[in-house]
């Protein structure tokens, strides 16, 4: 969405900014006071390759940058950490849900004449349940350390069908 003859000014552009991403003094500034350094320096750029724009091109430039970031953020755990958006915080809800099948292999323990095997495969079952329920909304599974919603599935998949072949076996 840029003039054409601004497109190759973008790539240095995007590099001169992303080393201002490795410092730590630039991730505590206000934000506004960032879009305005980064406005300011598409404006030059722009003005002295002798480039019409307008303020949406000027945006635009501003855009690149945040995606940018937003992408290294995305693609390395370490960037995140070092911009303090890491996730310390205790996994609560992945914690919570794996209550239901804790409580349906008690159930199962204590309420019917099953053997242990069918007690392990029932509770297994009820895990991948709750592992496909999670895959399908949040995409993650965090208690486990499942961070991928395809990581998710495998492990419900391979929960479901261990758990049902140990609820099978007849002892």
């Amino acid at each position: 969405m840029l003039p054409e003859e601004a497109r190759p000014l973008i790539e240095p552009f995007i590099d001169r900014w992303n080393i201002r991403a490795h410092e730590k003094d630039f991730w505590q500034m206000d934000t506004a006071c960032v879009f305005d350094e980064i406005i300011e320096d598409a404006r030059k750029v722009l003005s002295e390759s002798r480039i019409p724009f307008d303020d949406d091109a000027l945006f635009n430039m501003f855009n690149i940058i945040v995606l940018s970031y937003a992408y290294s953020a995305y693609d390395q755990p370490k960037m995140r950490k070092f911009i303090g958006k890491h996730s310390n915080r205790f996994p609560w809800m992945s914690a919570v849900s794996l209550l239901c099948p804790i409580l349906a292999t008690l159930y199962m323990s204590r309420r019917t004449p099953a053997s242990l095997l069918m007690i392990i495969g029932y509770g297994l079952s009820n895990l991948g349940y709750v592992m496909f329920a999670a895959g399908i909304f949040t995409g993650t599974y965090r208690i486990f350390g499942l961070s991928k919603r395809w990581q998710v599935f495998v492990v419900a998949v391979m929960a479901v069908l261990v758990g049902t072949l140990l609820s099978n076996i007849v002892v």
